[in-house]
């Protein structure tokens, strides 16, 4: 999903491709699902997206008037959940703008709101010491997020060249490399904390790397100057083993020196460990949408549902909000097994 923010932002409007009595309405980097005609384009809306826990005075907004059932989750009944209307997904709820007139746009607002963010608890495997990212990392390192299709469809240019990869259902594992050759690693939760992980024998992001010789075919194909990969790491959630016996993983992505390589420019080993590209094309609906459905192919054994897909330009660009043009298209199989609880 999106970055974890609260965000206050102008609503931009799109098509619910599935519902003629719905829209997608854009809020920031978010997708909410709403009744057509209900908002206009540059309505100012707050949202409160998926994981964020409220405090009870915003909770208790959220509550069935007749039943007096919350629409939360959580013991406490104050996270925010995701749904799923007629396909598209709407990441949070929308918080009143009265009496917040006065917050800033398109910045994170959570805090004057008192609104936190629920953290799954992370198994041993996965945690460890860790260390501040500040004296290794420069403004180069990154982070990396995929954002919904519906709300970012438009910026894709029909018949341009795309890659669809197969979205694979394991845990992102960032591994950084300065310019004084020293190795970074860390996961998608702890990289937002400005936070790295001291390497140990047993976390299971270390053990992926040395499994899969990441570390060293890095150095030796890159002799100098900064490398940033993004890979998913597998096996880690429960019933999603892609016939891995050990810990392994599946590069999606490489920035070289600031730089995100395209596909044809990766070195082989980098090629020979990517995860699967399901289409290389033009960019046409008819031909991408059927791909987010059906089973992994990473085992090459159709082990389990395919999670999705993922949709980027072959020639990497940014979005209108300045981010990597990367988006998600989620199995239909695989949303209805969601729990809210899935490790990033």
């Amino acid at each position: 999903m999106a970055q974890r923010m609260v965000v206050k932002a102008l609503a931009k409007l799109f098509p619910h491709m599935g519902a003629e009595r719905l829209e997608l309405c854009k809020v920031g980097p978010f997708q909410l699902v709403v009744q057509k005609g209900l908002y206009s384009e540059g309505d100012v809306i707050i949202v409160a997206p998926e994981k964020s826990l409220l405090p009870p005075h915003l909770a208790a907004r959220y509550v069935n008037a007749d039943t007096g059932i919350s629409y939360l989750h959580g013991e406490e009944k104050n996270r925010v959940g995701v749904i799923r209307l007629r396909g598209e997904i709407s990441q949070g709820v929308i918080i009143p703008n009265t009496g917040f007139e006065d917050l800033p746009f398109d910045e994170d607002i959570s805090q004057a709101l008192g609104i936190t963010f629920y953290e799954a608890p992370i198994p041993s495997h996965l945690a460890g010491e860790v260390e501040n990212l500040a004296a290794k990392t420069t403004a180069l390192f990154t982070n990396h997020d995929v954002e919904q299709f519906g709300i970012y469809q438009n910026e894709f240019i029909s018949g341009e060249e795309v890659l669809i990869t197969e979205k694979i259902h394991g845990s992102q594992g960032v591994y950084y490399r300065n310019a004084n050759l020293e190795w970074v690693v860390t996961s998608k939760g702890l990289a937002q904390k400005g936070l790295g992980l001291l390497e140990s024998a047993g976390n299971t992001y270390w053990q992926a790397a040395h499994n899969a010789g990441l570390l060293e075919a890095i150095n030796q194909v890159f002799a100098d100057g900064e490398v940033q990969v993004f890979a998913e790491v597998l096996p880690v959630q429960k019933g999603f083993s892609y016939g891995f016996q050990k810990p392994g993983l599946k590069i999606f992505k490489l920035i070289r020196n600031g730089e995100i390589l395209e596909y044809d420019a990766l070195p082989t080993w980098c090629k020979d460990n990517f995860v699967p590209i399901l289409y290389r094309g033009a960019f046409e609906l008819e031909k991408i949408l059927p791909l987010k459905d059906g089973l992994e192919t990473v085992s090459g054994k159709g082990l389990h549902i395919r999670e999705g897909v993922v949709l980027t330009p072959a020639k990497p660009r940014l979005n209108a909000d300045h981010h990597d043009l990367a988006v998600k298209l989620i199995s239909e199989k695989y949303a209805k097994k969601e729990t809210g609880d899935e490790l990033s």
